[in-house]
């Protein structure tokens, strides 16, 4: 009798140790998982790296559209420039008395724009009017957003003429177009030219 109570009291004292020795080892291991995570929040060790991986891809984006832009509003100014010569052109008449005047002004365009550009893409109208009051050329496109109000006509001596030249840009940036609203025929770079012919003799 006096065995199996040694016995009983020798399990139990062996299961309280047990119990203990659990206990430490749970709470020793959750102080080490609290260390490691305090440890975890205070580490900053690749945060930059981190940061210029989200920031790099939009800044990126940023940098090449700034710099489309600007390329765009340079071609605008060679445009503008080329439209001016080729309008002067007309002006003093030597269009007009060329043997063939639509290709002599394409080709004075195509010369003032130093292939900055696709000379071939760039669509223009020369119209003629009474007076400069009744000037009146809106821009008009098709379904398809191509421009379809062109004609070449340069009038004469005295007459009162208006130039005008369009290109379409096309974004390649991602993301530009959606930016930068456009009309229904795209992101168009127009430039016009109103003046009256001088008094060029045709002899």
């Amino acid at each position: 009798m006096n065995t199996s109570r040694q016995v009983y009291q020798a399990g139990k004292i062996r299961l309280a140790r047990a119990l203990r020795r659990l206990r430490g080892a749970k709470a020793s291991d959750s102080a080490a998982v609290r260390g490691a995570g305090r440890r975890l929040l205070r580490d900053d060790s690749g945060g930059a790296m981190v940061e210029f991986g989200l920031l790099a891809m939009p800044f990126l984006l940023l940098l090449v559209g700034t710099m489309e832009i600007s390329v765009m509003f340079f071609t605008g100014a060679v445009i503008e420039g080329a439209t001016k010569e080729a309008a002067r052109q007309i002006r003093t008449g030597n269009i007009q008395t060329s043997g063939d005047p639509v290709t002599t002004f394409q080709n004075q365009l195509c010369e003032a724009l130093y292939n900055v550009i696709d000379c071939s893409k760039v669509v223009f109208n020369v119209q003629t009017f009474a007076d400069f009051g009744s000037v009146n050329m809106p821009i008009e496109v098709d379904e398809d957003g191509e421009v379809i109000n062109t004609g070449f006509n340069p009038g004469g001596s005295s007459a009162v003429t208006v130039v005008r030249t369009i290109y379409r840009w096309e974004f390649i940036t991602p993301l530009i177009n959606q930016a930068i609203p456009a009309g229904f025929g795209g992101h168009l770079i127009v430039s016009t030219a109103a003046f009256q012919n001088e008094p060029y003799n045709v002899n």
